[in-house]
């Protein structure tokens, strides 16, 4: 069984903002972007799944056609009362407090890492008990947590793994086990 993850494009929001939920779109360069993405993608017959944020979707839809599914499960982390704000406007000592312990740490009126990489988790075993090809459009802080898994990265570790906007990653699943063949391509 073979698993594309993609990131969705550059979003249309200035930089230093925090945002993970936020419905926001995406940049002027969704077209080139979309064509990159499109040129590299395997041929063959996938379920496809995105998260329901419109950055998402509106990828999907674009290389895929309207035949998507969207799950809650794939949307970025939830920064709760941090969304939108700017990373400056965010108190120092509370943001510190959550990035001492990034993992298990709650934002307020959010979740933590640890959360949404439980909630990724359980969504990719329910696609491999299905055990389809599938493609996945969804957000750098799922594909991390995706990847963190496969590649047995402990959580607090993974933010090495950086992943792109735009770009591909390949997994294959063998007797229930995730093998990253590649990734930000």
């Amino acid at each position: 069984m073979e698993i594309y993850l993609i990131r969705h494009t550059t979003p249309a929001i200035e930089s230093g903002i925090c945002y993970g939920f936020s419905d926001i779109g995406v940049a002027d360069t969704f077209e080139t972007e979309a064509a990159a993405i499109k040129a590299k993608l395997p041929a063959g017959t996938f379920d496809i799944y995105s998260s329901p944020l419109q950055r998402c979707q509106k990828l999907a839809t674009t290389l895929f056609g309207e035949n998507i599914h969207t799950d809650e499960r794939l949307k970025e982390m939830n920064f709760g009362a941090w969304e939108m704000l700017s990373w400056e406007a965010i108190g120092k000592e509370e943001l510190q407090t959550w990035a001492d312990d990034f993992v298990q740490a709650r934002v307020p009126q959010g979740e933590s890492y640890e959360e949404l990489y439980t909630r990724s988790m359980a969504f990719m075993a329910e696609i491999i008990e299905k055990g389809n090809n599938a493609v996945l459009v969804t957000h750098g802080g799922v594909i991390r947590s995706i990847l963190a898994h496969a590649t047995n990265t402990p959580l607090v570790d993974s933010f090495d793994l950086k992943v792109q906007y735009g770009r591909i990653s390949q997994l294959q699943v063998e007797n229930g086990d995730i093998k990253v063949i590649f990734y930000n391509s």
